[in-house]
């Protein structure tokens, strides 16, 4: 069996866990009820499993068995985030938010299953593995710092080792046609910022506009020069 076989032969599970997801969003770096999902899905399969102590991250290892492995073995770390929005839900579909002002409104559910699946893929081709693997489930993405809480506590040297390289998704409804993956070389969607400015100005009266100096014109330009 390939591995798409095999991955669409999970779908139906993969879309429950996610409707489950996101029938119960959770914000912050405290997730227990998604915590309580995702060790479920992972349960009965070869991983080494350590919670977090300071949120309710999960870190799971997979030690790869294939014959042919080096001593060094290389260590790959497979990232989801699992924290939703304090966004009030109003899609209308039949697996919307139960949670009062909280929602799954950046996909975070998505990516929980997504790497669940590949939990199921990978574990199943064990013996295939010249390396180890660790699963990342991250809680506090928006806004948290959840990853330096997971990285503090050890999970980038989960299985032994430093990881060698690091890897994550983002889903992008609408913005690609269904099926594909973009990336790029080097670093992609590492992190993000805010810049602040402040417009100080002078109202005046609408007969002499010329003589005020106007926060809100100025504010327009500048937003409109941003996004040209």
């Amino acid at each position: 069996m390939s591995i798409s076989t095999d991955a669409r032969e999970l779908q139906p599970e993969l879309v429950r866990l996610r409707h489950e997801l996101h029938q119960e969003p959770e914000t912050g770096l405290q997730l227990p009820r998604t915590q309580e999902k995702v060790l479920k899905a992972l349960d009965g399969l070869p991983f080494e499993i350590t919670l977090g102590k300071s949120t309710t991250s999960v870190t799971a290892v997979l030690r790869g068995n294939a014959p042919h492995a080096s001593a060094t073995k290389p260590t790959v770390l497979l990232r989801a985030d699992m924290d939703g929005l304090p966004v009030q839900e109003r899609t209308g579909v039949d697996f919307s938010s139960k949670i009062d002002g909280a929602m799954h409104a950046c996909g975070h559910d998505l990516h929980t299953a997504m790497l669940a699946g590949a939990a199921t893929l990978l574990a199943e081709r064990r013996d295939q593995l010249a390396g180890d693997v660790v699963l990342m489930f991250q809680p506090g993405e928006e806004g948290w710092d959840g990853a330096s809480h997971m990285i503090a506590e050890g999970v980038l040297d989960a299985a032994g080792r430093r990881a060698d390289a690091a890897y994550g998704m983002h889903v992008f409804s609408g913005l690609e046609p269904h099926g594909r993956f973009c990336t790029k070389s080097g670093v992609m969607l590492s992190a993000s910022d805010a810049l602040t400015v402040t417009v100080l100005g002078a109202g005046g009266h609408g007969s002499a506009p010329h003589v005020a100096k106007d926060p809100v014109t100025a504010a327009a330009e500048m937003v409109t020069a941003c996004r040209s």
